[in-house]
């Protein structure tokens, strides 16, 4: 059955009712795991910054709703509209300040969206207890700190009655997405398919550590101050870090006798405090670093049975390029659909999921905060921080 371009449901700042927005041409639905979600359309009137697009997904019946972010104006042509999904409105929400002591995902998740018009969904990522601080960030960099300390993927859950938004939910399932069945096959011949190797260093073998330990005085009170961060070598024969001598042999580095020596990197848990806990953690980053990191972006007809995929799941791939062949099972991390007259132009993107710019600027600045806040209160008690001038910002 063909499809059509969705009616867009126009709405003001404070979710009074315009009317409907008439799309020139295709609306462009971009969607990533953990990141972007927008559509962008040209239209005879543009509508003003901050009002909401309220529409029904043709593909699967989801109700979603996007915020007017940007318009192009020219003269004498329509205006060109981007929006991005209404989760962007957590950016105005501010967290002065929230201490996450031994609390589940649905307990933080809950402190977080105190602070904005949202509720809580479902939580699907176990009732483990941790821990963070929560100071000085709006509400959105504070969710995606709660994915990164109690695992889990938000989604925006809309409902609606009566022609109207009648709840806004996050869920945070411990993946999305899920196995449908779909699978692709990348050949030399294969046209309208880019495959790219990402410039993520392979390393065989990692360090792993976890939070300072805390220094206490002789009558066990903490002093402030911290000592050399947590290592798992007291539960792994001595060894503070885990290799894998198969990845070693075929990407590990020239020992200078005629053997293959380990590539060594090092990951850090900054709250983690179980040695056994930062073990696992380690290993589990070991597996997705030691090999290189390939996307696939292809077309939707290209992949059997990838009509039906979404963001999140995953896609059977065999890349008979290389020999031997290989052989992997990657998610699909980005969908682009232009939803038009008929039947949708779909483009998928295969591989890892990417950390976007916020999650790389939030990680900045936590580890920033980290430093002051700690040098704030040491005395004559030296602590053991990572260099942050090696980073680049």
């Amino acid at each position: 059955m063909a499809l059509m371009v969705p009616t867009l449901y126009l709405f003001d700042r404070f979710d009074g009712r315009l009317g409907i927005l008439p799309a020139v041409g295709a609306v462009t639905h971009v969607e990533e795991v953990g990141g972007e979600d927008t559509i962008e359309f040209d239209c005879a009137l543009a509508p003003e910054k901050g009002e909401r697009l309220l529409w029904r997904d043709p593909t699967d019946g989801v109700w979603r709703e996007h915020v007017v972010v940007r318009t192009d104006e020219p003269l004498g042509a329509p205006a060109h509209v981007y929006a991005e999904s209404s989760l962007c409105e957590l950016l105005g929400d501010f967290v002065e300040e929230e201490q996450l002591v031994a609390k589940t995902a649905s307990e933080a998740l809950a402190a977080v969206l105190a602070h904005t018009r949202w509720t809580v969904g479902d939580v699907g990522v176990g009732a483990t207890e941790r821990g963070c601080l929560l100071y000085h960030v709006n509400a959105l960099a504070a969710l995606r700190r709660v994915e990164e300390v109690w695992g889990g993927e938000a989604e925006a859950v809309i409902a609606v009655a009566n022609g109207r938004v009648a709840s806004r939910t996050v869920n945070l399932p411990a993946r999305r997405g899920e196995w449908r069945g779909a699978r692709f096959s990348y050949g030399k011949t294969l046209a309208a398919c880019t495959r790219t190797v990402l410039e993520d260093e392979v390393f065989t073998a990692l360090y792993g550590y976890g939070k300072g330990l805390p220094i206490y005085d002789e009558q066990g009170v903490a002093t402030g101050g911290f000592t050399r961060r947590l290592t798992f070598g007291s539960v792994n024969n001595d060894v503070n870090w885990v290799g894998d001598d198969d990845a070693r042999l075929v990407w590990g580095r020239p020992d200078g006798a005629c053997g293959r020596a380990h590539r060594f990197g090092h990951v850090v848990f900054p709250d983690c405090e179980d040695a056994t806990e930062l073990k696992a953690l380690t290993e589990a980053a070991l597996a997705a670093a030691c090999e290189p990191r390939v996307s696939y972006e292809v077309d939707v007809a290209a992949v059997d049975g990838g009509a039906g995929v979404r963001p999140g799941d995953d896609v059977a791939v065999v890349d008979s390029s290389r020999s031997p062949e290989w052989h992997l099972r990657a998610r699909c991390v980005r969908r682009v659909r232009e939803l038009g007259e008929g039947r949708p132009v779909v483009r998928l993107t295969l591989g890892a999921v990417e950390r976007t710019t916020w999650a790389a600027s939030a990680d900045v600045a936590a580890r920033v905060t980290a430093v002051e806040e700690t040098a704030a209160t040491a005395s004559d008690t030296v602590a053991s921080y990572e260099d942050l001038g090696e980073r680049e910002f």
